[in-house]
């Protein structure tokens, strides 16, 4: 029989799939910036109500969209439901021809959609401190067509300011700013979309809301862009029970902003925990990247794995120095439970 192999597409070689963090029961998860409080009640009711129309074809993204526009103060038109942020990026790399830049180091989604489309991708170094290198970033980008910017940006919680984006829209290529962890900073860029008609924003239900397990995402761009993401979506590309959630969770706005600001609150005592010990990244996000050394990364992470705790190891950064880990902030228990064992193991 003949080898099926050499019908491979050669790049797909090259491809390094996502490793997603650890999951083990009964162990404290703050690997994956999940929001560990869980979704709010309306949520879990709408979900237990709708499970008899499973048999059902998706059918309520308009009105996904229509609270979406409320939420974001734009209009519906405006707006692309995606299975998660993921697909998201999938979309705009099959609508627009690359080459694709970003940061290094980010969210490794971009990379590794950009390598299964066989797009040439190439990555800028943030600045030693984790900021914004905006210039030698502009230059690099000169011959790319598609920009990839997340801020707050995954995995080091920096932020990169509006006079920079604009600066980078300017240049008028196709710029996705992934505001992911938009409800734990409180700035964005959704209202530069009339004003630059480059710019798309990605947000996601998996952080603030609590939905990862659901997969829902969604785009904000103006009404062309929109109307072209479309034309290379798959239908039915977000399932019922994920429409239905984020509906209920958009109409219980205030449980979300309650569990933020817990989470701000908890960030802040654990960095300054950390920053006794070792060297925590500022972030603006829903974790904290900190570099460990001289202990190494992995022996830091083992000895929170033999206590029962699961952080997210990154190791050294190609062009950086230092070990560092990505704690997600988990409940006040979870983070209370989190600062006790720390302080037992190396304080």
């Amino acid at each position: 029989m003949k080898s099926p192999y050499k019908y491979i597409k050669p790049w797909i070689k090259e491809v390094e799939p996502y490793i997603p963090g650890k999951t083990v029961k009964g162990y404290v998860k703050l690997a994956s910036n999940e929001n560990n409080y869980g979704p709010s009640h309306k949520v879990l009711r709408v979900l237990e109500e709708k499970k008899s129309l499973v048999n059902v074809y998706p059918h309520m993204q308009e009105e996904v969209k229509e609270k979406i526009a409320e939420y974001c103060n734009i209009e519906r038109e405006n707006i692309i439901i995606g299975n998660g942020s993921d697909e998201l990026i999938d979309l705009i790399l099959k609508t627009f021809k690359g080459p694709i830049i970003a940061l290094f180091p980010t969210f490794s989604g971009y990379k590794i959609c950009s390598q299964i489309l066989g797009e040439r991708y190439s990555d800028i170094k943030l600045n030693p401190d984790f900021g914004f290198p905006t210039e030698k970033f502009i230059e690099k980008s000169k011959n790319s067509r598609i920009i990839f910017l997340c801020s707050p940006n995954n995995p080091t919680g920096t932020v990169i300011r509006e006079d920079d984006i604009r600066k980078i829209l300017d240049e008028g290529k196709i710029t996705v700013i992934d505001e992911a962890y938009y409800e734990f900073y409180g700035k964005t860029v959704v209202d530069l979309i009339d004003e630059y008609e480059n710019l798309i924003v990605l947000r996601t239900f998996a952080k603030a809301f609590a939905l990862a397990g659901l997969r829902i995402g969604y785009g904000i761009s103006n009404e062309n862009i929109i109307s072209l993401i479309h034309r290379v979506k798959q239908p039915f590309n977000v399932n019922s029970f994920a429409e239905y959630a984020a509906i209920a969770a958009l109409e219980d706005i205030e449980y979300m902003k309650k569990i933020v600001g817990k989470i701000k609150k908890d960030r802040r005592t654990l960095f300054d925990k950390l920053s006794e010990k070792f060297r925590p990244i500022p972030s603006e996000a829903n974790f904290i990247l900190v570099d460990v050394s001289p202990l190494s990364s992995e022996e830091f992470c083992d000895k929170l794995y033999e206590k029962k705790i699961i952080v997210r190891n990154f190791g050294r950064f190609e062009g950086f120095d230092g070990e560092y880990v990505r704690i997600s902030i988990g409940t006040s228990e979870e983070n209370r439970k989190l600062i006790s064992v720390l302080e037992d193991l190396f304080f």
